[in-house]
């Protein structure tokens, strides 16, 4: 298959895998479709481009934790560079038919490092000024508003332990939607994108990767980032939260008694 009829059939595979497309994503996964001919002619597995695209993550933060801003634009070059690599996977998952519930479950779990991972690099990078300015002063100014350096930290600080909740809720909402089906023989939908729109968490999420971009120029943009994933992640688990009592308000068996009578069939 030459280069023209590989990408041909990439493009025809993934359709559907966009959602918006005006979007950095949608920009990052066309960008993908292109990348992606590399991993196939070497033959390289899914999985393995997932942790290819994981260490290139990780680089990406410890080339901006140790460069600081002389290495900003290079460390988020290399991030954008691993969201290319994480769309390659699911496309050569799905080139060769060979998608796993492994592959979903170590994706998704590579994801959320490397966004942590990233979050600290871009924490220490604040850091860095925010620290030897509070011995003389206990605020500094955000697009012209006069605000505490106590009070960004905290923020900063919410945002970085909201992110696994972000990714961590759809998952444990699915779960406990299909046991419950299991268990009352209900049909719940494991997923709330068939129910409620996320269209505002989508372009939140989406244009965050912009302004860790903009970070080049100042780090206030950087806040701006991740008040956008603090707000995103509230959103995320308030509709999740909202959601889980109003359908899983139901009789729950006990789990050692239903395991147990579970394997006696």
């Amino acid at each position: 298959m030459n280069i023209f009829e590989l990408i041909k059939k990439i493009i025809q595979v993934n359709k559907g895998q966009i959602y918006n497309i005006i979007s950095t994503e949608a920009l990052l996964r066309a960008i993908a479709w292109y990348v992606t001919p590399i991993f196939y002619y070497l033959r390289i597995t899914p999985n393995v481009i997932s942790v290819i695209a994981l260490l290139t993550g990780v680089l990406a933060s410890f080339v901006i934790m140790i460069g600081g801003k002389d290495l900003y634009l290079y460390g988020v070059m290399i991030y954008v560079l691993s969201i290319i690599f994480d769309h390659c996977d699911g496309n050569i998952a799905r080139l060769r038919n060979m998608p796993t519930f492994f592959g979903r479950f170590m994706d998704g779990l590579f994801d959320i490092i490397v966004q942590g991972f990233m979050q600290i690099a871009l924490l220490s990078l604040i850091l860095t000024d925010v620290l030897p300015s509070i011995q003389e002063t206990s605020t500094t100014h955000i697009m012209g508003f006069e605000v505490n350096l106590i009070l960004i930290l905290g923020i900063m600080l919410l945002s970085l332990f909201s992110t696994p909740m972000q990714h961590m809720i759809p998952d444990r909402y699915g779960a406990y939607c299909r046991w419950i089906n299991e268990e009352h023989k209900l049909s719940l939908s494991p997923t709330l994108r068939t129910d409620v729109s996320f269209r505002f968490v989508d372009i939140l999420n989406d244009i965050q990767l912009i302004f860790i971009i903009l970070g080049v120029f100042s780090n206030q943009f950087i806040f701006i980032y991740f008040i956008m994933n603090l707000v995103s992640s509230i959103t995320m688990v308030s509709f999740y939260f909202y959601y889980a009592k109003k359908r899983m308000s139901i009789h729950a068996n006990d789990h050692r008694t239903y395991l147990n009578e579970k394997d006696k069939l």
